[in-house]
């Protein structure tokens, strides 16, 4: 049994962590895109699988 808890702390701590990273990544891409749209520029968005690689160009 203390194994067990021993594994699910570190997991719920991991996992929370790839949750906040994922979250936090997207409000950065909306960020960056408000930021061409502000500048009255349209984005250019080139988005990789749940936003982890992402670029953006400002035309």
């Amino acid at each position: 049994m203390t194994l067990n808890k021993k594994l699910f702390i570190p997991g719920v701590i991991g996992l929370s962590f790839l949750a906040a990273m994922f979250v936090l990544n997207f409000y950065s891409l909306e960020n960056a895109k408000n930021a061409c749209v502000e500048n009255n520029r349209t984005p250019e968005v080139e988005q990789g699988f749940l936003s982890i690689n992402w670029s953006v160009s400002c035309k």
